[in-house]
C-alpha cells in the first residue's frame, strides 16, 4: 500500500525552488538499460500513448471506371468485423482511428469485394477493380431483399454492347430489362467518352428520349415483395445546359406517382435517391424515368441516365440494409467504436503533483465505447463499458469522464440529453460525468488487484449517454482520476487539460512541470490500446522492470516496441487468472 508523501515532497520542493525546466531530449544516451522510470530520457513531446493513433487516408485509383464516390469503405479486423465505415468522396476516404499495435487491420471496399492490409495510420493508395466478386453494379441482375431473386437487369446500360466512342439507337427488344414509352419503341445508348461525356460507371449509359417524343420515359418493371421498404438510387446528367427528369414509382406506368425530380448540369453526374414502401398487394413495381425538359430545347437531346439500383431498407431510414448497422431501427444507422479496435487501458499514478512509484496500478481502467449515429450522421447515443481492473492506491479516488473534441479541448455547450446506468452528471462540467466519487466505496466488494491486497474479478461500470438532436461532432471520451476529498486535484494524461473543477494552483508545484508531466517528461497516466488483455505490474514493481521492452518504447518516442505490453516479466505482473 502506498502512503501519502505530499508534505515531504512539498518541503523538498520549497528547498530546491520551483520545478526545473524540462530537459532537452538526447537519444544518444538512452539505450543503456535502466532499472527505474526516473532514469529514462524521453522526448519532450512524447504523449505516453501506446496506440496507433491518427488518420488513415486512402486514395483510390479507378482505371475501370467503377462507381467509387458515395460508396462505403470499411476499416475491418482480421476476421472481417467492421470497425469503422465512411463514404468515398472524390476518390478519397479517411478515418480517425485509435488502433492497437498488436492487431491486424484492413481497408475493405465492399462494392467490389476487395480488401487491403494496412499497418496503421498513414496514407495509402489502392486500385479498385471491376473483377471484384461482390460488385453490385453488374450488367446482369443483382440480388434483392425480396422474395423475387433478381429485380434489376442491365442497370449500367451495358447491353447491348455498342461501338466505342459512339451512340446507338436500338429497339427496346434488344435492351435487357428496359422498356420505353416512346411510340417507336427505341432506346438510345451512349458509350463512355462520346462527345466528351463519361459514363458514371462502366462503359455505357442511357439517354432517356431517343427521338423527339415529349415526356418519353425509360422504365423497368420489378417484382418486389409487397409491404417491403426499399431504397432506390440513380445517376442523372445533362447533355446541354440543365436537363430535368422525374422519377415515378407505382404499380403501372400510368399510375406511377412522382417521388423525385432530377435537375442536373453537364459538369458531373447528379446522384438521386429515395425510400419507397411497396404497398400491400402490389406484386409488380414499375420504376419510370421520365423526361421533363432539356437544356437544348430538343426533347431527344438530353437527360442521360446510369447506375440504377434497388437495395433493401427495412426500417425506411434511407440507409440500405447492407450499410445499416441497425437495419430494424430507424433512429440509428451507423455504429463505431472508441477505441476503433481493441480496448483502451488507462493506468494512473495518484500522488500528483508529487511523484509516485511508477508501477501505474493506483487505478487501472479498461474502456470500450459503442457509438451510434443516425442516417444524417448525428450522434444518437454512446454505450460505455469500463472495467476497474486495479485499485492499488493509498488515497480514495474518484473517476471522471469528459467528452472532448478531436483536438483534446473540452467540448463546450451541453451536447447530451439523458444518461442511464452507472453514471451521474458532473455539475462543474458541460458534457462531464462522474462515474465514481470514491472507487473503494462504489465497488461491489473490496479488492485491489495489485498483488498486496485482496484480488477479485474486476467490477465493470456500464452506462449510456444519449445526445441532443443535431450533434455531429466526433468526440474523445476522456477518463481521469480525481481525489475524493479534494475535487480540484485531478490526474489527466499528458495533452489533456484539467476540467472546469480542476485547481490550477496545484499545477507546476512539487514535481509537476506542466501538462501532467515531470521536468524529465514522465507522466502520471499512460494509455494503452490493445487487442489483448493487459496485465499491470504488481505493487511497487516499476514499469521498466515489469516490461523489458518498455524502455525502448519510451526512449524511442513510441516508434519502437509498440506492443511492449505483450511481453512482460511474468513473475512481476498481476494476472487475475492466477
Amino acid at each position: 500500500m502506498k502512503t501519502p508523501n505530499n508534505i515531504f515532497l512539498l518541503i523538498f520542493a520549497l528547498v530546491l525552488g520551483t520545478a526545473c525546466e524540462e530537459k532537452e531530449y538526447d537519444s544518444s544516451d538512452s539505450s543503456a538499460a535502466v532499472d527505474h522510470m526516473e532514469a529514462l530520457k524521453v522526448a519532450s513531446g512524447f504523449d505516453w500513448s501506446a496506440s496507433l493513433n491518427g488518420k488513415i487516408r486512402v486514395a483510390f485509383q479507378n482505371p475501370d471506371n467503377i462507381s467509387v464516390d458515395r460508396e462505403f469503405v470499411y476499416l475491418t479486423d482480421k476476421d472481417g468485423a467492421i470497425l469503422e465505415k465512411t463514404q468515398v468522396a472524390d476518390l478519397d476516404a479517411s478515418f480517425k482511428v485509435e488502433l492497437p499495435a498488436n492487431g491486424e487491420h484492413y481497408i475493405s471496399f465492399p462494392y467490389t469485394g476487395q480488401s487491403w492490409k494496412i499497418d496503421g495510420p498513414g496514407d495509402y493508395n489502392f486500385q479498385v477493380s471491376a473483377s471484384g466478386s461482390n460488385k453490385n453494379g453488374k450488367t446482369a441482375s443483382v440480388g434483392s431483399c425480396t422474395v423475387c431473386a433478381s429485380p434489376i437487369e442491365n442497370n449500367l446500360a451495358e447491353l447491348p454492347v455498342i461501338n466505342a466512342n459512339s451512340f446507338s439507337i436500338v429497339s427496346e427488344t434488344q435492351v435487357p430489362g428496359w422498356e420505353t414509352t416512346a411510340p417507336d419503341g427505341k432506346i438510345e445508348i451512349w458509350s463512355t467518352g462520346f462527345n466528351g461525356v463519361p459514363s458514371q460507371e462502366g462503359n455505357q449509359f442511357f439517354e432517356i428520349n431517343a427521338n423527339n417524343y415529349p415526356n418519353a420515359a425509360l422504365y423497368q418493371s420489378l417484382c418486389l415483395e409487397p409491404g417491403s421498404s426499399i431504397r432506390w438510387s440513380v445517376y442523372h446528367r445533362a447533355r446541354q445546359g440543365v436537363d430535368v427528369a422525374r422519377v415515378r414509382i407505382g404499380a403501372t406506368v400510368s399510375t406511377a406517382t412522382e417521388v423525385g425530380l432530377m435537375a442536373d448540369g453537364t459538369s458531373a453526374w447528379g446522384y438521386h435517391s429515395g425510400v419507397y414502401q411497396v404497398p400491400a398487394g402490389q406484386v409488380t413495381t414499375v420504376f419510370v424515368f421520365e423526361s421533363v425538359s432539356t437544356g437544348s430545347g430538343n426533347g431527344s437531346v438530353g437527360n442521360f441516365l446510369d447506375n440504377f439500383r434497388i437495395e433493401c431498407d427495412e426500417d425506411g431510414d434511407g440507409v440500405a440494409d447492407s450499410q445499416d448497422d441497425y437495419p430494424q431501427d430507424a433512429s440509428r444507422a451507423y455504429r463505431s467504436y472508441f477505441p476503433s479496435a481493441g480496448n483502451q487501458i488507462l493506468a494512473f499514478e495518484d500522488l500528483w503533483p508529487g511523484k509516485g512509484d511508477y508501477d501505474f496500478n493506483d487505478l487501472v481502467l479498461t474502456q470500450k465505447v459503442e457509438i451510434a449515429r443516425n442516417a444524417d450522421n448525428e450522434l444518437v447515443d454512446a454505450k460505455f463499458a469500463i472495467s476497474i481492473d486495479a485499485i492499488g492506491a493509498g488515497h480514495n479516488n474518484g473517476i471522471g469522464l469528459l467528452l472532448r473534441k478531436q483536438d483534446k479541448t473540452i467540448l463546450n455547450g451541453e451536447k447530451t440529453s439523458t444518461i442511464s446506468g452507472d453514471i451521474a452528471n458532473d455539475a462543474s462540467n458541460d458534457n462531464g460525468f462522474i462515474l465514481s466519487s470514491n472507487v473503494y466505496s462504489d465497488i461491489s466488494e473490496y479488492y485491489q488487484n495489485n498483488g498486496v491486497g485482496p484480488s477479485l474479478t474486476p467490477d465493470t461500470l456500464k452506462f449510456t449517454v444519449n445526445f441532443k438532436s443535431g450533434v455531429t461532432v466526433n468526440f474523445i471520451p476522456e477518463l481521469y482520476l480525481f481525489r475524493s476529498n479534494n475535487r480540484g486535484l485531478e490526474v489527466h494524461r499528458p495533452g489533456f487539460s484539467g476540467s472546469a473543477a480542476f485547481d490550477n494552483t496545484l499545477a507546476n508545484t512539487i514535481d509537476d512541470n506542466g501538462d501532467f508531466k515531470t521536468a524529465d517528461g514522465l507522466p502520471w497516466a499512460i494509455e494503452i490500446v490493445s487487442a489483448n488483455d493487459y496485465d499491470h505490474p504488481l505493487e511497487r514493481i516499476d514499469m521498466v522492470e515489469a516490461f523489458p521492452q518498455f524502455q525502448t518504447w519510451a526512449t524511442s518516442g513510441g516508434s519502437q516496441n509498440q506492443s511492449w505490453y505483450d511481453f512482460p516479466a511474468v513473475e512481476k505482473i498481476f494476472d487475475i487468472a492466477n
